[in-house]
């Protein structure tokens, strides 16, 4: 176009209209371009900006070429081919982009409302756990502690409903533990993981375990010094594997088996159990939220809270049948460089111990 112009055209309006107005397009459209550049878009919304830009470029090029092969094929040459062209991709950018910056600004609206609807939702969460950890824990850890007295008073014939009573409470008071658990999963967006040593998380779970269930065999075979990218909340992942494993068995003598194996770049707790398993029509909606067995009784959040967790580490789960006639639940997760797994150690054994 440059060349054109120097050129010459016929007319002073030739040059104005076929010239300098298409060349003034193309620098408003690069002016626009570096403003909103400068706005600071996000990925998504700068790509957006693109398609449309390249979407209003390419289509009034391709009505440009159009009107050539029209001017061609009918013999009359009323433009130069050059400014046709030029002018039409350069009007054509121009409007992409004032689209593109609308349709920008319109996910920015929209990821804004979303951020509110999810803060809002987030305190709602909040409160509710306030309300069911430390109102109701409160009143569970009374009765609890009640029922614990009144083992003394209690003659053979209200035994059984003693023990119903204890075992209740007991189920409620593990439900608040995992209400609390999945609203810090929901409160947090992963910024605050950090290198967990694995053989402290299982090892300290599995001893809690084997007190809250003398019946319980539970073999733990030898942990690697291995670190994860994880939290706190790790502990629970392990315990609410645990306590699944042994959930359905009726067995006179159940058998958990423990396994942590690593290498160079993951990590994998492998929890197995010889309980009746898991039918594979199941395993698909296993880890969906309130997703229940046909004889579960429980609340169906515990293995949801699992995925989501592992999910926000990293990781994977995946469930099948286990060696010793049951099911097999394995985590993997991406391990990090042990030299990090002391210093971590020492900083969440506080916070693991009172998880557990």
């Amino acid at each position: 176009m440059a060349a054109r112009i120097l050129q010459g055209f016929p007319s002073s309006i030739g040059l104005l209209f076929g010239g300098v107005f298409p060349l003034a397009l193309a620098a408003v459209v690069a002016v626009v371009g570096l403003l909103i550049w400068q706005c600071q878009l996000t990925a998504e919304q700068s790509g957006h900006v693109g398609v449309w830009w390249a979407i209003g470029t390419g289509v009034s090029v391709l009505t440009g070429f159009a009107l050539v092969l029209f001017e061609a094929s009918s013999g009359v040459v009323a433009v130069d081919s050059t400014v046709i062209v030029a002018g039409n991709g350069a009007t054509g950018g121009l409007g992409g982009l004032i689209v593109g910056w609308y349709d920008a600004r319109r996910l920015a609206v929209a990821s804004e409302r979303e951020r509110e609807r999810l803060a809002d939702e987030r305190e709602k969460l909040a409160l509710v756990n306030r309300i069911v950890r430390h109102d109701v824990g409160n009143d569970l850890q009374v009765i609890a502690g009640t029922a614990d007295i009144l083992e003394r008073h209690v003659d053979p014939d209200g035994q059984d409903a003693l023990e119903r009573l204890q075992r209740t409470t007991s189920e409620a008071m593990d439900l608040t533990e995992r209400l609390r658990t999945f609203v810090s999963a929901m409160e947090d967006d992963g910024a605050d993981l950090r290198p967990v040593a694995v053989r402290q998380v299982v090892r300290t779970q599995v001893e809690n375990f084997r007190e809250r269930h003398p019946g319980v065999t539970v073999l733990l075979e030898s942990v690697p010094d291995v670190a994860v990218r994880a939290d706190e909340l790790l502990a629970s992942v392990v315990h609410n594997l645990l306590s699944n494993a042994v959930a359905h068995n009726d067995g006179d003598d159940p058998r958990v088996v423990v396994t942590v194996e690593a290498d160079t770049e993951t990590v994998s707790i492998r929890v197995a159990d010889d309980g009746p398993g898991v039918p594979q029509a199941e395993r698909e909606t296993l880890f969906e939220r309130g997703e229940l067995g046909p004889d579960s009784d429980g609340s169906g959040i515990g293995l949801y809270i699992v995925d989501m967790l592992v999910d926000r580490y990293g990781g994977s789960i995946t469930v099948e049948d286990s060696d010793i006639g049951g099911a097999a639940f394995e985590i993997e997760l991406p391990r990090v460089e042990s030299t990090a797994t002391t210093a971590a150690a020492s900083a969440s054994q506080e916070t693991v111990e009172l998880l557990s």
